[in-house]
């Protein structure tokens, strides 16, 4: 028994140094990658930019209940006086929501099956025309997927927008997506700067901040828009809830399921907890559709009327 004993011990370590090989990488690049965030100060300057946005809208292309939250897919499009439009993510096609929603239910076993609402560009109909600016939060699969079915609608003719951190620091998580996005009809622009609050005269009055924590890329958008500070700020808390009681996602998801620098994220969560906070001001959660509709965000709904 004893040599059954030495045997599992060894097979045991060995798996603890194959997943510390396989995930060591990852762990130490999101911990250097920290850019120093903005004032609020210099957010609140977005609302006084000429020509800024006069309307956020968000679409919710899949959804999946759960017992204590709706798991929502989503992206977010922010029209400018002349008609020129910006999408934050791009949610995704019917397979890959459905093959991902499996995926959450084996992790999550009282989550519901996924009910798809429609591909961005279906929900979007004539606006996606519009749109001549793309952002993403981060390049995980679930805000990226969808580029496709927006690349098959609007064709030629739209940018995406990255800070050189999204553009360029990629992990076993995000490197497929900067694959597809690089193979994409998106033309690609890496924003100039050095952390803080990153803006473009083409987009008045948007705001874009490099986070980091939960991916090497994970990004900020922020605008003003009727009195209210709109901050999109992904996945560095899934459910708003947790957000604003400084709660993380657990160690099996921040250390083996997804490699966060978890420090970075609770740093955050309390930067944008305080912002929140504030009067005027939604942080918005990627995830949390349920949240986002509470906050009332304008015409917040599944498909444009």
């Amino acid at each position: 028994m004893r040599w059954l004993l030495r045997l599992l011990i060894a097979m045991l370590l060995l798996s603890v140094l194959g997943l510390g090989i396989f995930l060591g990488p990852a762990h130490l690049q999101i911990r250097n990658i920290a850019p120093p965030l903005p004032t609020e100060a210099d957010l609140r300057a977005l609302a006084t930019v000429p020509g800024g946005p006069i309307s956020i809208r968000v679409v919710q292309s899949s959804s999946q209940i759960g017992p204590s939250r709706t798991l929502g897919h989503t992206a977010v499009v922010i029209q400018w006086p002349d008609g020129r439009s910006f999408m934050i993510d791009a949610a995704m096609d019917r397979q890959a929501s459905e093959d991902f929603g499996e995926l959450v239910a084996k992790l999550s076993p009282n989550m519901e099956p996924v009910a798809f609402h429609g591909t961005t560009p279906e929900l979007l109909g004539e606006t996606i025309n519009s749109i001549e600016g793309v952002g993403f939060t981060h390049l995980h699969i679930d805000h990226v997927q969808g580029v496709d079915a927006f690349c098959d609608a609007r064709g030629q003719g739209a940018r995406v927008y990255q800070t050189p951190w999204q553009a360029e620091e990629h992990n076993l998580h995000t490197k497929d997506s900067a694959r597809q996005l690089e193979s994409s009809c998106l033309e690609q622009l890496v924003l100039e700067g050095e952390g803080g609050l990153i803006t473009m005269s083409k987009f008045p009055g948007l705001g874009i901040v490099a986070l980091g924590g939960h991916t090497p890329g994970s990004t900020l958008f922020a605008v003003h828009v009727d009195g209210t500070l709109w901050l999109m700020s992904g996945d560095i808390s899934n459910v708003k809830s947790n957000l604003l009681t400084n709660t993380d996602k657990g160690w099996l998801y921040s250390n083996i399921m997804v490699p966060e620098n978890t420090a970075r994220t609770e740093e955050l969560r309390l930067w944008l907890a305080a912002l929140d906070r504030q009067q005027n001001t939604e942080v918005i959660v990627a995830h949390d559709f349920a949240a986002a509709l509470a906050s009332g965000m304008l015409r917040l709904q599944t498909g444009y009327q």
